[in-house]
């Protein structure tokens, strides 16, 4: 894939037919799936992927470069790239382009809070709701608490199902490396699995929850978080032995004006909601600042839970454009 040229302020896209124009960058494990299920409404009009190779859509204009596709104007973009400078710059030309967004990426959306002001400031949608939780409706769910009067104090999670099955594997009594490659073998974990197990990812999840809930933006780099890499050996294994489970666990609480978050690992109670949370599965508790706690729970990782949650992303626009 090339490199974009510098980005030029448009208005924002307009349709010029009933159907909403899209451009799909990426089609790896999530673009694919997105690809295969757009909802009604949507027209696919490009795909750009770093390099041609089988099993590219054949009845969609394929490219390599990025500006080639944007110069078709579409409506949408969505960004299903690995991520890196090369994600950044396809969303930042996206937004100056006046395009509405759809994108899974975590890591730009949590450290780039401006792409949003700017897309909502010119009237035009940058959604996310794949970047946390996979198919588990966190983002959404927190929406509806902190604009429907019960707001939110606290949030409590298993977010990155890698890290979660790799802590399965390890209480089963494997090596670290074997669990990795059983993970990336799965297609959950990336080549380089660091923000997983460090819990830089889980660290960028509690930001766009943060700016969710609260509109408060935070640092994803400030977080404090630790690695799974720094655990003692055989404790998630000592631990299953007694009855008990090792989480990566996210946390954010609101205390007057300030917001408390870090990832921690923690040894759990099997009656703890967190301990449920199996293999590449995520759990979030939401305690809102009336009524009672909400616990959401599925998959958080792998194709169909993230290209699902995307897909709703889109089908959430196509249905606010009818209205």
């Amino acid at each position: 894939m090339t490199a974009l040229s510098p980005a030029r302020t448009a208005p924002p896209a307009r349709t010029r037919s009933g159907l909403m124009r899209a451009v799909l960058f990426g089609h790896g494990t999530v673009g694919g799936g997105v690809a295969a299920a757009l909802p009604a409404g949507v027209r696919l009009d490009g795909v750009v992927v770093r390099s041609r190779r089988s099993g590219l859509p054949r009845s969609v204009p394929v490219f390599t470069a990025p500006d080639e596709a944007l110069a078709l104007k579409p409506d949408l973009v969505i960004e299903a790239l690995p991520g890196g400078a090369q994600a950044e710059a396809v969303l930042e030309r996206a937004v100056a382009l006046g395009c509405h967004v759809v994108s899974a990426n975590k890591e730009v959306c949590a450290r780039r809070p401006d792409l949003a002001a700017r897309a909502r400031e010119q009237g035009t949608a940058f959604l996310c709701s794949a970047a946390v939780g996979g198919g588990v409706p966190v983002l959404e769910t927190v929406e509806r608490l902190a604009h429907g009067g019960q707001g939110l104090s606290r949030v409590r999670g298993v977010l990155n199902g890698t890290s979660n099955f790799v802590l399965d594997r390890l209480a089963d009594g494997e090596r670290l490396d074997d669990a990795i490659a059983a993970a990336q073998a799965a297609g959950f974990a990336e080549a380089d699995p660091g923000a997983d197990l460090d819990g830089r990812d889980a660290a960028c999840k509690l930001a766009l929850i943060a700016r969710t809930a609260w509109g408060v933006d935070l640092d994803p780099a400030a977080i404090p978080a630790r690695s799974i890499r720094d655990l003692p050996a055989g404790l998630p294994a000592k631990a299953a032995r007694e009855g008990r489970r090792v989480r990566q666990v996210a946390a954010l609480a609101r205390a007057g004006d300030g917001v408390h978050a870090g990832v921690r690992l923690e040894v759990l109670d099997l009656d703890d909601p967190l301990s449920r949370a199996r293999l590449e599965g995520n759990c979030v508790v939401l305690t809102p600042e009336t009524g009672t706690p909400l616990i959401l729970s599925g998959k958080g990782a792998g194709r169909v839970p993230t290209a699902a949650s995307m897909l709703a992303d889109i089908a959430r626009l196509v249905a606010e454009r009818c209205r």
